[in-house]
C-alpha cells in the first residue's frame, strides 16, 4: 500500500520522540479536535510525552472527548524544545495558526502532517495526506490500525466524532465506503454515538435557531451559476456565539438543490470569512484558492478584509 512506509516512519518518529507538540487548527471543528484527541489518548497509552495545542480554545461542546480539556493555547509552547510537531487537519501552517510560531523554533523539529485536504502544501518532513479520505480522523484511524494500536472506547469516540463531523452526519459526498467501514469498526470498539450526536447535533440554543432563521431569510440563488448564497452580519450575532452558525453551510448543502453553497460571515476583526460547499462535481477548493484560502473539493473556505454589502445581484465585499 502507498501509505504503509509513511505510517511506519511516522510511528518510529513518535516512539523515539522526547516531546511531541500536537497541533489542531485554529477555530477547531469536530475533525480537528477528534483527530488530535485520539492521538493524545494513544500517546498516553504508549507513554509518549505529548502536548496538544490550539491557537483558539476548544469549544465546550467537545468536552465529552477524553483529552479535550488538555489543549494549550499559549504560543510559548513553541519555545519549550519539542522535537516533533504533528499537525492534523490543516492544509498549511497559516490555517493552523502556527506559521509564525513554527518559524521561530530554535531547534527545527521533525514535522508530521496528517491531512485530507487536496490543497495541502505538503509542509511536513512526513506527509500523510490523502484527499480521498473523509477526514483527518479517518487518516488517524488508518494510521492506528496499521501500527496495530489498541483502539479503546475513548479513542474510538474521538475518531468517530471527526468522521461524523466531516461527513455531515454521513450525508455529504465525503461519506464513502472507507468512512462507513471506519465508522462501523469504531462503533464495534465502543464509540459513544449517542454522546457524539447529542453534542454535535442537539447543541443549538433558541437564540441560535432564531439567528439561523434570519440568515436563511436572506438566501439568494443565482440560477445561471447554480450558486446559493447568504450572509451573516456582525449586528446579527448579539449574544450568540458566532461559532454556532458554522453549520449553516453544511445544512444548506445537505438540503438545497444548488451546485455551490456560499455563506459569508463578517468577523469582529474586520474580515469576511467565506464558507464554500458543493454536493456536485464543482471543486470549491479552486475558488477558495483564488481568494487566498483553501480546503478540499467539496468543502473550502477563505478570509478577506472588508464588510458585506447587499446588492440586487447578490453580495459584495467592500474593503
Amino acid at each position: 500500500m502507498e501509505f504503509d512506509f509513511l505510517y511506519k516512519s511516522a510511528h518510529d518518529i513518535l516512539k523515539r520522540a522526547n516531546s511531541v507538540l500536537l497541533v489542531a487548527h485554529r477555530k477547531p471543528d469536530g475533525d480537528a479536535v477528534g483527530s488530535t484527541s485520539a492521538i493524545v489518548n494513544w500517546c498516553a497509552k504508549e507513554g509518549i510525552a505529548v502536548t496538544p495545542f490550539c491557537a483558539d480554545p476548544v469549544p465546550p461542546h467537545f468536552m465529552y472527548l477524553r483529552g479535550a480539556e488538555r489543549y494549550a493555547t499559549d504560543p510559548a509552547e513553541f519555545t519549550r524544545g519539542h522535537d516533533v510537531v504533528l499537525v492534523c487537519d490543516s492544509g498549511d501552517l497559516r490555517y493552523a495558526g502556527v506559521a509564525e510560531h513554527m518559524s521561530g523554533m530554535r531547534h527545527g523539529p521533525v514535522v508530521l502532517n496528517f491531512d485530507h485536504h487536496v490543497t495541502n502544501e505538503l509542509y511536513g518532513d512526513i506527509n500523510i495526506v490523502d484527499p480521498k479520505a473523509s477526514s483527518a480522523s479517518e487518516i488517524v484511524y488508518r494510521f492506528l490500525r496499521h501500527i496495530g494500536a489498541e483502539i479503546d472506547q475513548d479513542i474510538a469516540t474521538c475518531l468517530l466524532t471527526g468522521i461524523f463531523a466531516d461527513t455531515g452526519n454521513f450525508s455529504n459526498p465525503a461519506t464513502t465506503r472507507g468512512s462507513m467501514e471506519a465508522a462501523s469498526y469504531l462503533l464495534r470498539r465502543g464509540a459513544r454515538l449517542h454522546d457524539i450526536a447529542r453534542n454535535l447535533l442537539r447543541n443549538k440554543s433558541v437564540g441560535t435557531l432564531q439567528l439561523w432563521g434570519a440568515v436563511l431569510s436572506r438566501l439568494k440563488y443565482n440560477e445561471k451559476m447554480g450558486v446559493a448564497s447568504t450572509a451573516i452580519f456582525n449586528k446579527d450575532l448579539g449574544g450568540v456565539d458566532s461559532e454556532q452558525v458554522e453549520g449553516v453551510s453544511n445544512f444548506l448543502n445537505a438540503y438545497l438543490d444548488a451546485k455551490v453553497i456560499m455563506v459569508l460571515k463578517e468577523m469582529p476583526d474586520g474580515t469576511v470569512r467565506g464558507s464554500l460547499r458543493s454536493a456536485d462535481d464543482v471543486d470549491v477548493s479552486e475558488y477558495a484558492k483564488v481568494m487566498g484560502g483553501g480546503g478540499h473539493k467539496k468543502a473550502a473556505g477563505f478570509s478577506v478584509p472588508g464588510r458585506i454589502i447587499e446588492t440586487e445581484d447578490g453580495w459584495r465585499v467592500e474593503a
